[in-house]
């Protein structure tokens, strides 16, 4: 077995409803200060060497699929790593539906994010930890008392290929497609990043719903007590959707 290792950082929001499969949204801020404008940039290497690269909503949009041939196994999550093991459980993502609003129906649209990561194989973890992390409301400071404490940074997701199989990386639009090839190993970082990295930029998740609630809660707060693996900054975060659904891409609908 051969392994395609994802790394997902800044501004993209995970919808999670559905076990057996993953949609990764990437949120566009437009009409943003320049420093705010986030932009979708995927590297894929292999062996430490870049082999190929797509960058900005003209190449990263619309619905984009990856199919593991022969079936790949069944997409998990990580629940309890070895001691050894740096990664973190996937629970450690912070849930705005289910941490920040319990109780409360949100409307999170994945229409509404300019680019969708579809996956259904592979093992989802948790990568960097900030901890003594405090949400609170935008506008009053009032501390969220739901809000976790302990949450991750960045996402992972290792995908097994067979060393006699291959994997297809679909693009939508004019993007060439990408062939990840059976016995080789690659490592793909997913980026969303803004050349400002700040706890402000947790706003812009609320650009996918409609309508948006009457209050926001945001980090204010946290402390990273180990090194944050790869790239980029944690401040910029990662969050998922637990509650919300979204409709499969027209080629993995039949």
């Amino acid at each position: 077995m051969s392994t395609i290792n994802f790394t997902f950082e800044d501004l993209c929001a995970f919808f999670t409803r559905h076990r057996s499969r993953l949609m990764v949204g990437m949120i566009a801020t437009d009409g943003e200060a320049p420093e705010n404008v986030h932009r979708p940039t995927i590297i894929i290497k292999e062996g430490g060497v870049v082999k190929q690269e797509y960058s900005g909503f003209e190449q990263v949009n619309g619905d984009i699929t990856l199919d593991v041939f022969p079936k790949g196994g069944r997409l998990t999550r990580l629940a309890a790593p070895s001691k050894r093991d740096r990664r973190h459980p996937f629970e450690r993502v912070v849930d705005i539906e289910r941490q920040l609003y319990p109780g409360e129906a949100l409307r999170p649209s994945a229409a509404a994010c300019r680019a969708r990561l579809h996956f259904r194989n592979g093992e989802l973890c948790g990568r960097g930890l900030a901890v003594n992390a405090k949400f609170a409301d935008a506008r009053t400071h009032r501390q969220a008392e739901h809000a976790p404490s302990s949450v991750a940074t960045k996402v992972g997701l290792e995908v097994k290929v067979p060393d006699h199989g291959y994997a297809v990386w679909h693009f939508g639009g004019d993007a060439e497609d990408f062939v990840f090839k059976g016995g080789r190993d690659y490592e793909v970082e997913v980026a969303n990043r803004a050349p400002a990295v700040t706890f402000s930029h947790f706003n812009y998740f609320y650009n996918v719903m409609s309508p948006k609630p009457q209050r926001r809660i945001v980090p204010v707060d946290a402390e990273v007590p180990e090194p944050t693996p790869r790239f980029g900054d944690w401040r910029c975060m990662i969050i998922r959707f637990g509650r919300a659904s979204y409709p499969l891409p027209r080629a993995w609908a039949k």
